[in-house]
């Protein structure tokens, strides 16, 4: 089936984008495939690109935090010529729940956003990575890839790309409020919860996701209530953890595939 999927997608990139920027081949794994795709030089010396991921049906893979199972993306920088800055972003991910655990996960296809900024805006720059993930359907296997882009100040614009990673991108959480969504409060009660209260349009049904300071292990948020257009959610602080470079807990409050973030410093008292 995926076999399928990239050749017609093959095909549908040499009909749509004939000036093409560059793009990696794609490495197929059990369940699916990834690539760096990009969609060439903005117009301030920067280039937008994008880890792909295509998924065979009923498959998926993880969001930055798995939830309680899975793997999430293990993006490792092996190698970069003339790159200064380099962040993935995550577009709003789903709840699935196998009947054992809930995860956070992406269906299909996904695009990871980032920008590359070089250090000369007037030289190539080279980006090589090791990608190593989880993805699922009946069984879960690790996936891996080894990944590397050519940019360069003069590449083709490359129109199919472009509206592939502006499709996610346009699903990557902002400060709030947006879209009808506001979070209100975030609160720490005396039996170790979170109750996180925020505000959600009476049309919405909303979720929302948490992902700790790295080697933190939590759960995901329950949702307590939702009327009058307020949704109050519990996290157990059990498992959170902070390291001296990351004490931010990030919170991701979606709806109808939009959503805004919230980064909260963690507190001693949380940790207890």
């Amino acid at each position: 089936m995926i076999k399928t999927v990239l050749t017609f997608l093959a095909a549908l990139l040499c009909t749509l984008a004939p000036a093409r920027a560059a793009m990696t081949d794609w490495v197929e794994v059990h369940g699916g495939a990834v690539r760096l795709i990009s969609s060439g030089p903005l117009q301030d010396g920067r280039y937008q690109a994008g880890l792909e991921f295509l998924m065979e049906p009923g498959w998926h893979t993880y969001w930055r935090y798995a939830g309680e199972a899975g793997i999430p993306p293990q993006i490792t920088v092996t190698k970069s010529d003339n790159v200064a800055e380099f962040d993935i972003l995550y577009p709003v991910p789903e709840r699935y729940d196998d009947g054992f655990s809930e995860s956070i996960v992406y269906h299909d296809g996904i695009v990871l956003p980032f920008v590359i900024t070089p250090e000369s805006a007037a030289a190539p720059a080279r980006l090589e990575i090791e990608v190593f993930f989880g993805i699922c359907k009946d069984i879960c296997v690790p996936g891996d890839a080894s990944l590397a882009l050519d940019f360069g100040p003069e590449d083709s614009n490359d129109k199919l790309a472009g509206r592939l990673i502006q499709r996610d991108l346009a699903a990557v959480p902002g400060p709030g409020p947006a879209d009808g969504l506001e979070f209100r409060s975030v609160s720490f009660d005396d039996a170790g919860y979170l109750m996180v209260e925020t505000e959600v349009a009476e049309n919405q049904e909303p979720d929302l996701f948490a992902a700790g300071p790295e080697g933190s292990f939590i759960g995901l948020p329950k949702l307590v209530s939702h009327s009058d257009g307020i949704a109050v959610w519990r996290l157990s602080t059990k498992g959170l953890a902070t390291s001296p470079d990351d004490d931010q807990l990030r919170f991701v409050l979606t709806a109808n595939g939009s959503g805004i973030e919230l980064l909260e410093r963690v507190r001693p008292e949380w940790l207890k």
